[in-house]
């Protein structure tokens, strides 16, 4: 009988695995994201810079203490262990003020980025844009993917700035047990899936909705308009000119398509997704030379379709970006999430699933990077003590904060 068993939950496994699709089988092998995720896909090389830029690293023991306050720690490498943090780096101007990392990692472990990937994909827009490749945001989508008018016309009403707003009006299903969320994770094929899957819901720019075919989206046209594959744009564009220490990975959606998880999948070092940040807070400059113009950062860090109210951010997750983590409201930007601080200029950050935060201060003049192999907390928990870290920051630079 037992023999019987075996033998019938082998053939429905094999029934399975031979029925279904490659989007099916992987999830039921993978069943979640994950943080080993750049160990099973494929993919592909993103160069470092030829002139590696390293930190300098001054620890500031008064940092950490304020962190402890902020996350009601008494013991920052326990909270570290407890939330199942890879990375913390806190970085002022080109000091490394704080740099711990959980068990089994060190400051060469390889992280991913998840989400975090879209900042990217709204950065090297912008390039495209400076360089003249691409007019404006504001050009419809077909006339780089022309093929979507052939399933349904409306796909001319959708911009660029539509998708890199999430405010595209396709269909999708959020949560990572719903069928969207899956396809786009684990599909092989994801230029067949965006070309051919998508479905429009409604107009554009009514409603903000979290959509991971708008990235994939910009993915195709980023390769389309650039002439190359997008980690090999990444690099030069972008990735080779901030100093980076080590080469980076993007993994790909399978070895037959080879195309970029736009959504996810950007694969390095914390301290190199830092200067990605110190990019952005630095207004695009870096070492003297501009790599994204002042003006596409500040584009991409002002409401995207001139909308910041309730109505736009009608979903439960659009309500929260809306309403902030520290009562001044925020909203969402060009792949970037922004925090209003009411007398300065506004914080601003990447986000991606399991915890990982490029988080940016102008006022501070600071970069704050957590990865992890899980939350460990409410993601907006980490918002509101990074935003309040800052605060004291930028206080205790006015001298009006004294930290024993």
């Amino acid at each position: 009988m037992r023999n019987k068993i075996i033998l019938l939950t082998f053939f429905l496994i094999s029934v399975f695995f031979y029925g279904c699709s490659t989007t099916a089988r992987r999830a039921f092998v993978r069943r979640d994201a994950s943080v080993k995720d750049y160990l099973y896909f494929p993919s592909r090389e993103v160069a470092a810079s030829e002139t590696p830029k390293p930190f300098v690293r001054e620890i500031d023991n008064s940092i950490e203490e304020m962190l402890k306050k902020e996350f009601e720690t008494d013991d920052l490498e326990n909270f570290i262990a407890k939330t199942k943090t890879q990375a913390l780096l806190v970085i002022k101007g080109n000091l490394i003020l704080l740099e711990k990392y959980g068990r089994g990692y060190n400051e060469s472990s390889i992280v991913t980025s998840f989400s975090v990937a879209k900042s990217f994909d709204s950065a090297m827009i912008g390039t495209l844009i400076d360089a003249g490749k691409i007019f404006s945001v504001d050009e419809p989508i077909t006339t780089y993917l022309p093929e979507l008018l052939e399933r349904d016309e409306r796909f001319s009403k959708i911009t660029i700035r539509h998708l890199i707003t999430m405010s595209s009006g396709i269909l999708y299903s959020e949560g990572f047990s719903r069928y969207d969320d899956t396809k786009t994770y684990f599909n092989p094929d994801l230029r067949n899936l965006a070309l051919t899957g998508t479905v429009i819901d409604g107009e554009p720019a009514i409603h903000f909705l979290y959509n991971n075919y708008n990235p994939i989206l910009l993915g195709l046209i980023i390769e389309r308009v650039s002439g190359e594959s997008v980690s090999s744009y990444l690099s030069r564009s972008i990735w080779s000119k901030i100093g980076t220490e080590s080469n980076a990975s993007w993994s790909l959606d399978s070895d037959d398509d080879a195309f970029e998880k736009m959504e996810s999948g950007i694969n390095a070092r914390a301290v190199d997704f830092a200067k990605f940040g110190c990019l952005y807070r630095d207004g695009g400059v870096f070492d003297g030379s501009v790599v994204v113009s002042k003006k596409w950062i500040e584009e991409s860090l002002s409401p995207g379709n001139g909308k910041n109210d309730s109505e736009y951010y009608s979903d439960p997750f659009g309500k929260t970006i809306f309403g902030g983590a520290c009562n001044n409201g925020g909203f969402y930007g060009f792949h970037w999430y922004v925090m209003n601080r009411p007398d300065a200029e506004s914080d601003f950050f990447a986000y991606g699933n399991k915890g990982q935060f490029i988080y940016i201060s102008p006022v501070a003049n600071t970069v704050i990077v957590r990865f992890g192999e899980k939350y460990g907390m409410d993601g907006w928990k980490y918002i509101e003590a990074f935003y309040n870290l800052n605060t004291s920051i930028s206080a205790k630079k006015r001298g009006e904060l004294d930290i024993k």
